[in-house]
């Protein structure tokens, strides 16, 4: 089996665009941000997301890990934009996995992607 062959086509679509990754712009809102990593996993999250009149008005992601982390944060935070902050963090990680056709061992870095979710979820309740 070539390298190509273990990703489906939105792993391999979304990790070679990457869409919105990188530092969250500027503009009207409250800023948050959810962050997780498990150095045993291979695997580091960052979500940066912005607020206005009571919906995600832009989101962002910064990881560190294998192909499959990084389509599923961009997918992730792609979905994001629009959400009220409560939708914006729900995540079925098998499910999402199941989507992107991920083998069964990257389960584990699905799950620091869930986690750094939680932790945007704590950051917005401390924030009310």
């Amino acid at each position: 089996m070539t390298g190509v062959a273990r990703y489906s086509e939105a792993v391999r679509r979304l990790f070679t665009t990457a869409p919105r990754s990188g530092f969250l712009p500027d503009g009207p809102g409250a800023r948050r941000h959810g962050e997780a990593m498990a150095l045993d996993r291979a695997a580091w999250v960052r979500f940066d997301l912005r607020l206005h009149e009571g919906r995600v008005a832009d989101a962002r992601f910064r990881a560190w890990g294998c192909p499959h982390l990084i389509a599923a944060c961009a997918l992730v935070a792609e979905r994001m934009v629009g959400q009220t902050p409560a939708e914006a963090v729900v995540l079925d990680p098998v499910a999402l996995a199941r989507e992107l056709a991920a083998p069964p061992e990257k389960l584990g870095r699905f799950l620091v992607l869930e986690d750094a979710l939680h932790g945007l979820a704590a950051g917005m309740r401390e924030a009310q």
